[in-house]
């Protein structure tokens, strides 16, 4: 059965959540329904207390209309407390009845853990020692780089055979990206568990995106730099922003000022000005 109409609903079993669904999805989807009943909820209590207004200001001191909009009035506040109270009375029952280190917790914001794609081998593509010691200089000539890394060549080729656009050309070798009129991107070393897991995320997300970013010389050095292999930037679009929000947790903001989720594998993305920063975990 088609469920795509319930898209953001369903968690799993989907074209657009295409895993299996698992007893932490049948959570997510009380979740989700929780949620929705309560972004239903408001915007119809509005209207009912403005059509309660109006029947006092039309009922021309009539007492029935006066008995009748006063009783839609309380059944109206009691809806309210009902609702919130539910809300209130369950988050309490859970926080203390449960184990949390089982039952998925935060009850209210479940992010279920989906299995990581599995590891891409790049292919050789150049004899032993072809490139010895190459990396992230984001040269164009697509040398071997280091074992589990793909050269600029194949990273491109596996990354557009999935629907994945690259913004820009790679930049010359041993030149920062800021030094190029224009700009440049490139993925010469990426990891290949890197581009897996970008793919992995384009198919779950069900929704198209550009990178931006990789290997290119210019960004900050270091293990939590773009010279890891595994951080790419991803141009920022609605669809893309939902899912990674939906489906992470936030974690706070980053020393610059970025906001962070994080996904049960590992996966860290931080939102900056014009794009998504994602460092994904080493598989």
């Amino acid at each position: 059965m088609n469920l795509d109409f319930l898209k953001g609903l369903v968690p799993c079993g989907t074209s657009y959540a295409p895993h299996a669904c698992t007893v932490c999805d049948f959570f997510a989807l009380a979740q989700n329904i929780i949620n929705f009943m309560l972004f239903i909820f408001a915007p119809l209590a509005t209207l009912m207390a403005i059509y309660i207004a109006f029947i006092f200001l039309l009922s021309g001191g009539s007492p029935a209309k006066i008995t009748d909009a006063k009783e839609k009035l309380r059944l109206l506040v009691l809806g309210i407390f009902w609702v919130l109270g539910s809300w209130l009375v369950l988050n309490t029952v859970l926080n203390f009845a449960v184990d949390k280190s089982v039952f998925p917790w935060p009850w209210n914001r479940v992010v279920c853990e989906v299995a990581p794609p599995p590891v891409v081998q790049p292919p050789v593509s150049q004899p032993p020692g072809a490139g010895e010691g190459k990396f992230g200089g984001g040269g164009t000539e697509g040398t071997a780089g280091p074992e589990g890394t793909l050269t600029e060549q194949e990273a491109r080729s596996t990354l557009q055979n999935s629907g994945i656009t690259i913004n820009k050309s790679a930049c010359p070798t041993g030149v920062r990206y800021q030094d190029v009129s224009g700009g440049c991107t490139s993925l010469d070393g990426i990891s290949a568990s890197t581009i897996a897991q970008a793919i992995q995320l384009k198919n779950q997300c069900n929704c198209n995106f550009t990178i931006t970013g990789g290997t290119e010389l210019g960004h900050a050095a270091g293990a939590a730099g773009h010279s890891s292999r595994n951080k790419l930037d991803l141009g920022l679009n609605p669809a893309l922003d939902q899912y990674i929000q939906n489906h992470s947790t936030y974690i706070g903001v980053r020393s610059d000022g970025a906001l962070q989720y994080q996904t049960p594998n590992g996966t860290i993305y931080a939102k900056e000005g014009t794009h998504w920063d994602v460092k994904f975990p080493n598989l």
